[in-house]
This record gives structure tokens, sequence and C-alpha cells, in this order.
């Protein structure tokens, strides 16, 4: 992606989307983010869902009402999720965001510290195929997609050269696989076959070291939900034309749309409770796209390496113009690569097929 940006100069994921596959290309990229932000959404609202109300009921059993979780999800998302969402601007959540994040190593250490003890309580085959590839594919695409801001990431390089990029990115996604893996390992070992999406469920209710996890996790996704929610409000509101460079939405616009996104959410949520259903769905349909679809065809739009020539352009007008330090150097003789044109040809026939297979099966 960042090679065919520096290609065409074009450095923002809807601006490629768009100058690779046109009109079509914007509002589909706008549709599949808006699946994407909306899942998250829904599936932070399970979270806390799974979570603090079964607190409550436990350490306030004197007040069962607390422990309802339909009710206690509600009221907390309408107390203190809600009004997150009023600002105009992400930016304005940056303090709140940064707690989220040091809630993380608590929730970690929790799971790290009490899942060996319950190791050997379950059946963990090690050469056994699981019984849904497909949706497991889509859960790690849904996990693991980042190329939306893959753009933004690049810009705030102080070295935004090619090489310093690939090696940026080849450590940071290196870094994030063998954290999740080794995760994913730990989890897989202490439950196995037995394992919920969320790995607190796997726990009984009265370990009050992992009590601590399940309390990091509720405040983490009450915090994390405005994070899903404003990429998913700027999706509707850039398909829909009310914000383009030119413009913004209006106040009645922006805290309507607000709420009828927010009450769709959450009602959406509270009434689901299979968050791996939720997790391969939209990673194996909307993931799929933003992840693997969209980069290998730009890159095989862009530099056409089975064909003589080559796209280059400028940024359309509705796109948000964005300039890279390395410019006046940028390559627009830029040639392909056979290893990313191979890898751009499998990216686009794996994510094919797994967004297909996740629709049949999301439909049977």
């Amino acid at each position: 992606m960042i090679a065919c940006g520096r290609k065409i100069r074009v450095y923002s994921f809807a601006g490629l989307a768009e100058h690779t596959m046109g009109q079509f290309g914007f509002y589909m990229l706008n549709f599949m983010l808006f699946i994407q932000s909306a899942g998250s959404c829904i599936s932070y609202f399970i979270l806390v869902a799974d979570t603090l109300p079964v607190l409550l009921s436990i350490y306030v059993p004197q007040y069962p009402i607390l422990g309802d979780r339909q009710l206690m999800t509600i009221l907390i998302s309408v107390i203190l999720i809600f009004p997150l969402n009023l600002f105009r601007s992400i930016g304005a959540l940056a303090r709140w965001s940064a707690f989220a994040v040091f809630l993380l190593p608590i929730m970690v250490l929790t799971v790290l510290i009490r899942a060996p003890s319950y190791a050997g309580q379950h059946d963990a085959p090690l050469l056994a195929i699981g019984r849904d590839p497909v949706a497991a594919t889509g859960i790690m695409s849904f996990a693991f997609v980042c190329s939306q801001v893959a753009f933004s990431n690049y810009l705030s390089q102080r070295n935004q050269s090619l090489s310093a990029w690939s090696k940026t990115s080849a450590f940071s996604t290196l870094l994030s696989w063998v954290i999740s893996i080794s995760f994913a390992v730990v989890g897989y070992l202490s439950f196995g076959v037995d394992a919920d999406a969320n790995i607190f469920s796997n726990f009984p209710v009265d370990d009050h070291v992992i009590n601590i996890g399940r309390l990091a996790l509720g405040v983490s996704m009450i915090l994390t939900v405005p994070m899903a929610f404003y990429p998913a409000r700027d999706a509707i509101q850039k398909t829909l034309g009310l914000e383009t460079t030119q413009k913004q939405p209006n106040n009645l616009q922006h805290y309507s749309l607000t709420v009828i996104l927010f009450t769709i959410f959450l009602a959406t949520g509270v009434n689901l409770r299979s968050l791996g259903k939720v997790y391969s769905v939209v990673g194996g349909i909307a993931s799929s796209c933003l992840a693997y679809i969209i980069p290998g065809y730009a890159y095989l739009k862009v530099f056409r390496p089975f064909t003589p020539t080559s796209v280059s352009g400028e940024p359309s007008e509705r796109i948000a113009f964005a300039k890279s330090t390395t410019d006046d150097l940028a390559d627009e003789n830029l040639t392909s690569s056979w290893i990313l044109s191979a890898c751009s040809v499998l990216l686009l026939a794996f994510g094919s097929m797994v967004m297909v297979l996740t629709a049949i099966g999301a439909f049977k």
C-alpha cells in the first residue's frame, strides 16, 4: 500500500481505493470500514455485558438487579459510554485511550498467572484441526487488520523512505504476532477445545485474581467503544456526503447520527452473546476486504506487473490531501517487484476465498 501511495502520491486508504477502483472503491471502502468498526463496537458491548454485570452480581449480591446482564449493560453504556461519543474528533479522548492501554498489562498478567492452574483439566489435542478453519481465519483477520491506519502511521514516521517503512512494519507485525500467539498458546493449552472466544469466560466467576482482569477488561471496553464508534460514524458521514474536504455535518446531523448508531450498536450488543460469531463474520467479510483484497488489487492496478503501463494521478477533491516528507524524492517510475506482485495475487485470491466462504457460512 505504501509503495502504491508513493507511486501515485496519494497518502490515504480512501484515496488509494478511489484511485484504483473509482467511485465504487470509495464507497466500498467506507462500507467495509463501517462494518469493521460496527462489529468492533458490538463486540465491545458484548464484552462489557460479559464482565461488569458478572462482577456486580458476585461482589454486591444483596442487589440482584445489578447482575442483570441487559439492564446493567444499557445503564453503563448510556451513562458512561454514550457521552464519550458526542465529541466530533476522537482526539478529545486521547487521555482516556492512553488509560485503556495501561489496563492491558493487567489483563494479560492475570491470565498468564492463573491460566496454567487449569491446564490438564481440558482436552487440548496438538495435531487436531478445528471445526471451522474459515471462521478462525476471519477471527484472525479481524484481530490483525490494520491497513486502515497504514498511511497515518507511515506519515507519522520521521524517516519516510520505503526501506524504513519496511523495517518498521515488519518489526511491529512480528511483535504483534509473537504476543498474540503466546497468548493463544497459553489459552489453548489451559482450556483446549473448551476455550471460549472471551478468554475470561473460561475461568470460574469466583477466581479473585481473574476478576481483577475482568474489571480491567470491562473498564477498558468502556473507554474503547468510542475508538471504534468514531470511525463508523465518519464512514457513514462520508458515504452520505455530510463530511467532505469542504464541509462538516451540522449539529443536528452530528447528534442525530450519533444517537441512531449508538442505539443500533448497543441493542445488537446487548442481545448477542456469541462473541466468536461476531468476530468471524465481521472478520471474514470486512476485515478480509480491508486487509487482503483492496491492498492486493491496488498494487496490481497501480504497478500493473503483467502489462507495460502503470497508473498515476492526482488526489481526488473528495479526499483530504496529505503530503509525505519524501514527496520531492518520490520516484514515479517505481517498478513492480515480482515478490510483491506474487503476494498481491495471493492476497487477492485468499481474501476473496475467505469472504465468499464466510458469507456462505453466515447465511446458511
